[in-house]
């Protein structure tokens, strides 16, 4: 199975575990192994569903941020790789950076990074 098949095969499974509990009617016809839905409202909203999922569609807007534990945190030991955060709301003492093997961090325990271009320029 290709790579594009299988995103689209995830994409389809995604769809159908959202639209199961809304009550959309998800029968196809299998016996021409279409996979377009047979009912009308079904088959728009997949293909809403599928333009909000596709690389156009739902992104965040900025940069990514990703992560570093400093050799000097007492977080060092989980990781030497950068991980994807992001910048929320403590739910305890100052740990507001949120990501990263361990779930959280304060920001005196990281480096922070963006990648441009292919180039990671570090933040502090």
């Amino acid at each position: 199975m290709s790579s594009d098949a299988l995103i689209n095969l995830e994409l389809i499974l995604a769809f159908e575990e959202w639209a199961t509990p809304r009550g959309y009617d998800l029968s196809r016809d299998l016996s021409r192994a279409s996979i377009e839905f047979q009912n009308l409202e079904t088959r728009a909203t997949w293909i809403g569903f599928e333009a909000a999922h596709s690389p156009a569609g739902c992104r965040p807007y900025g940069q990514q941020l990703y992560a570093q534990l400093k050799k000097t945190s007492e977080y060092a030991h989980q990781t030497g790789e950068v991980f994807p955060v992001r910048v929320g709301k403590a739910p305890f003492d100052d740990y507001v950076i949120h990501g990263g093997p361990g779930g959280l961090y304060r920001l005196r325990d990281v480096a922070l990074y963006v990648n441009e271009d292919g180039k990671q320029y570090r933040l502090n």
